[in-house]
């Protein structure tokens, strides 16, 4: 075990005992040196503005020492008698929930913050609190899900297993925008695309980045 990953669990360790411990007193001079309160166990960057924690290869490339304006922070909510951790992600700028509490299972994982690593279903969130996305994952390759506009009408719905990757794409009107299924070793099996006028066209690239901009929860 190496150093860096020792500091990762000890982390944990000292997140899990102040949960269960929330009346033992914090010495007044280690409370002085403390940012919150909270049980914060990871910070996470929007992808915009990265920085190296020089932390383990295992550690999310977004994963932040120390709180980003833009970005996000993660909650140790508890464990279950699996020993599964129940964590949940908040907009660092609002404070309000990116994410719904998701049970996770390898202790690394606290500090990624790619949803495949989620067991079971989950909601994510714009930072009003509108639904972004739901999911469920069977396993880390395994999922499926839809994503809304802030309108609430449905952008986009998706299958991944190992058989390969089926995506749909609707028009903030509820006309359908695109869709595009991959193989298992990404081999693209079909693809079309039409206008809003329902029209075919060949733009299919344009359209879903067009959807995705307009899906951003941080525009």
């Amino acid at each position: 075990m190496t150093a860096k990953r020792f500091l990762h669990l000890a982390l944990i360790s000292l997140v899990i005992t102040l949960v269960g411990c929330s009346t033992t007193p914090i010495p007044a001079k280690i409370k002085a040196q403390m940012s919150t309160s909270q049980a914060v166990v990871a910070y996470f960057s929007n992808g915009e503005t990265a920085q190296s924690c020089n932390c383990t290869s295992g550690v999310d490339s977004n994963y932040s020492l120390t709180p980003v304006p833009n970005g996000y922070y993660r909650v140790l909510l508890g464990r279950n008698a699996e020993g599964l951790f129940l964590v949940q992600d908040f907009y660092q700028k609002n404070k309000r929930p990116q994410s719904s509490p998701v049970w996770i299972k390898e202790p690394d994982d606290i500090f990624n913050f790619n949803s495949n690593i989620i067991i079971g279903s989950a909601t994510l969130y714009y930072p009003d609190g509108k639904i972004l996305e739901t999911f469920t994952n069977t396993d880390k390759e395994s999922r499926s899900g839809e994503g809304f506009y802030k309108s609430g009408q449905r952008a986009t719905k998706y299958v991944e297993d190992n058989t390969g990757t089926q995506f749909e794409y609707w028009y903030q009107s509820g006309k359908p925008a695109a869709r595009y299924g991959r193989s298992a070793s990404g081999q693209l099996n079909y693809a079309e695309a039409w206008d809003e006028s329902g029209d075919k066209t060949e733009n299919i690239d344009a359209i879903i980045i067009d959807i995705a901009r307009k899906m951003d929860p941080e525009p």
